[in-house]
Protein backbone atom coordinates (compact mmCIF):
# COMPACT_ATOMS: atom_id res chain seq x y z
CA UNK A 1 0.00 0.00 0.00
CA UNK A 2 2.80 2.47 0.70
CA UNK A 3 4.49 1.44 -2.37
CA UNK A 4 0.99 2.63 -4.32
CA UNK A 5 1.44 5.49 -2.33
CA UNK A 6 5.00 6.42 -2.63
CA UNK A 7 4.70 5.69 -6.49
CA UNK A 8 1.49 7.57 -7.25
CA UNK A 9 3.37 10.72 -5.49
CA UNK A 10 6.37 10.65 -7.47
CA UNK A 11 4.42 10.23 -10.72
CA UNK A 12 2.53 13.45 -10.04
CA UNK A 13 5.44 15.25 -9.13
CA UNK A 14 7.41 14.27 -12.68
CA UNK A 15 3.79 15.12 -14.07
CA UNK A 16 3.78 18.77 -12.25
CA UNK A 17 7.21 19.97 -13.26
CA UNK A 18 7.10 18.76 -16.55
CA UNK A 19 3.64 20.86 -16.81
CA UNK A 20 5.46 23.83 -15.16
CA UNK A 21 8.70 23.09 -18.18
CA UNK A 22 5.92 23.62 -20.78
CA UNK A 23 4.04 26.25 -19.49
CA UNK A 24 7.29 28.40 -19.14
CA UNK A 25 7.84 26.98 -22.96
CA UNK A 26 4.86 28.11 -23.85
CA UNK A 27 4.60 31.66 -22.32
CA UNK A 28 7.86 32.34 -24.29
CA UNK A 29 6.87 31.09 -27.18
CA UNK A 30 3.83 33.30 -27.41
CA UNK A 31 5.97 36.47 -26.23
CA UNK A 32 7.89 35.67 -29.58
CA UNK A 33 4.99 35.44 -31.68
CA UNK A 34 2.93 38.58 -30.26
CA UNK A 35 6.58 40.35 -30.76
CA UNK A 36 6.73 39.54 -34.36
CA UNK A 37 3.28 40.05 -34.81
CA UNK A 38 3.69 43.70 -33.44
CA UNK A 39 6.93 44.04 -35.91
CA UNK A 40 4.39 43.05 -38.57
CA UNK A 41 1.81 45.54 -37.58
CA UNK A 42 4.56 48.07 -37.37
CA UNK A 43 5.06 47.66 -41.29
CA UNK A 44 1.78 47.10 -42.12
CA UNK A 45 0.96 50.78 -40.56
CA UNK A 46 4.72 52.27 -41.58
CA UNK A 47 4.88 53.37 -37.52
CA UNK A 48 8.63 53.37 -36.37
CA UNK A 49 7.94 53.06 -32.98
CA UNK A 50 5.33 49.97 -33.21
CA UNK A 51 8.18 48.24 -35.38
CA UNK A 52 10.80 49.12 -32.35
CA UNK A 53 8.57 48.09 -29.81
CA UNK A 54 8.62 44.71 -30.98
CA UNK A 55 11.85 44.28 -31.70
CA UNK A 56 12.49 45.26 -28.46
CA UNK A 57 10.03 42.55 -26.85
CA UNK A 58 11.45 39.76 -29.51
CA UNK A 59 14.79 40.73 -27.72
CA UNK A 60 13.71 40.00 -24.38
CA UNK A 61 11.92 36.88 -25.27
CA UNK A 62 15.17 35.67 -26.89
CA UNK A 63 17.29 35.71 -23.99
CA UNK A 64 15.32 32.28 -22.18
CA UNK A 65 17.04 29.82 -24.33
CA UNK A 66 16.09 27.30 -22.63
CA UNK A 67 12.28 27.66 -23.66
CA UNK A 68 13.86 26.46 -26.90
CA UNK A 69 15.64 23.31 -25.66
CA UNK A 70 13.82 19.78 -26.52
CA UNK A 71 14.74 16.49 -25.03
CA UNK A 72 16.33 14.94 -28.43
CA UNK A 73 15.53 11.21 -29.12
CA UNK A 74 17.95 8.02 -29.75
CA UNK A 75 18.17 8.98 -33.09
CA UNK A 76 19.16 12.61 -33.18
CA UNK A 77 21.71 11.35 -30.17
CA UNK A 78 23.18 9.27 -32.99
CA UNK A 79 23.67 11.91 -35.02
CA UNK A 80 25.33 14.12 -32.53
CA UNK A 81 22.17 16.42 -32.70
CA UNK A 82 22.60 18.61 -29.56
CA UNK A 83 19.73 20.91 -28.95
CA UNK A 84 21.03 23.08 -26.48
CA UNK A 85 23.71 24.59 -28.46
CA UNK A 86 20.98 24.85 -31.66
CA UNK A 87 19.07 26.81 -29.22
CA UNK A 88 22.24 29.07 -28.68
CA UNK A 89 23.04 29.39 -32.30
CA UNK A 90 19.34 30.47 -33.51
CA UNK A 91 18.72 32.75 -30.72
CA UNK A 92 22.05 34.63 -31.59
CA UNK A 93 21.64 34.17 -35.37
CA UNK A 94 17.51 36.01 -34.70
CA UNK A 95 19.08 38.47 -32.32
CA UNK A 96 21.27 39.72 -35.20
CA UNK A 97 18.74 39.96 -37.39
CA UNK A 98 16.48 41.59 -35.67
CA UNK A 99 19.18 44.12 -34.64
CA UNK A 100 19.54 44.48 -38.52
CA UNK A 101 15.29 45.04 -39.05
CA UNK A 102 15.39 47.54 -36.71
CA UNK A 103 18.62 49.49 -38.80
CA UNK A 104 17.13 49.23 -42.33
CA UNK A 105 13.89 50.04 -40.73
CA UNK A 106 15.27 53.48 -39.45
CA UNK A 107 17.47 53.86 -41.88
CA UNK A 108 14.23 53.79 -44.43
CA UNK A 109 15.11 50.96 -46.03
CA UNK A 110 12.09 49.50 -45.50
CA UNK A 111 11.87 46.67 -48.59
CA UNK A 112 15.06 45.67 -47.12
CA UNK A 113 14.13 45.60 -43.47
CA UNK A 114 10.89 42.94 -44.77
CA UNK A 115 13.11 40.79 -46.09
CA UNK A 116 15.13 40.46 -43.09
CA UNK A 117 12.11 40.17 -40.70
CA UNK A 118 11.42 37.11 -43.52
CA UNK A 119 14.90 35.98 -42.72
CA UNK A 120 13.85 35.24 -39.06
CA UNK A 121 10.07 34.12 -39.72
CA UNK A 122 12.01 31.32 -41.51
CA UNK A 123 13.81 30.43 -39.17
CA UNK A 124 11.08 30.01 -36.68
CA UNK A 125 9.74 27.72 -39.22
CA UNK A 126 12.52 25.48 -39.44
CA UNK A 127 13.21 25.71 -36.19
CA UNK A 128 9.62 24.07 -35.48
CA UNK A 129 9.90 21.67 -38.09
CA UNK A 130 13.52 20.48 -36.37
CA UNK A 131 12.69 20.68 -32.88
CA UNK A 132 8.80 20.69 -32.74
CA UNK A 133 8.24 17.87 -35.61
CA UNK A 134 5.74 19.81 -37.51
Amino acid sequence: MKKILLMSVLVSGILFAEGVLNKTQMKTMQSLESAMSTIQKGFLYNNESVVNSGIKSLKSSLLDVNAFVVIVNDKEKKENFDPKTYAVTETASIGKIVTEVGTLYTEGKRDEALEAYSKILNRCVVCHKIIRKW
